[in-house]
């Protein structure tokens, strides 16, 4: 792989994750599975690439390192939220029980997420 093609994978990684934090914070789950998919094609590509002769572009990458973790804590809290979610509304669809004291047995714990990062 020459440099020229480093850098537009570079190129596509960047965009990529630009496009993959908005799909986050826009509750996009389709284009944020897609997003996944083209983004662990390109790390492929990086993982293979000759980056000997590229000391500007292992810059570039390195300054990309903290996106990439940036948007892998996005992508942890959405999963999170969406599996409380989930429990919530199994939880919600159960009928209720309550102890000898008469307290709900059924509780259900409140999730509040901002993906304003």
């Amino acid at each position: 792989m020459n440099d020229v093609t480093l850098a537009a994978a570079l190129d596509a990684l960047d965009a990529l994750l630009d496009a993959e934090r908005e799909a986050v914070r826009s509750v996009d789950a389709t284009r944020a599975v897609a997003l996944a998919d083209e983004k662990e094609a390109l790390l492929g590509v990086l993982r293979a690439a000759d980056w000997a002769h590229a000391p500007s572009e292992v810059a570039r990458f390195r300054g990309l390192v903290p996106r990439l973790r940036e948007n892998g804590v996005l992508l942890a809290h959405a999963r999170n939220a969406a599996r409380d979610l989930v429990q919530a509304l199994a939880a919600s669809s159960r009928p209720a029980t309550y102890d000898a004291q008469g307290a709900s047995g059924t509780s259900l714990r409140g999730t509040r997420l901002s993906l304003d990062v």
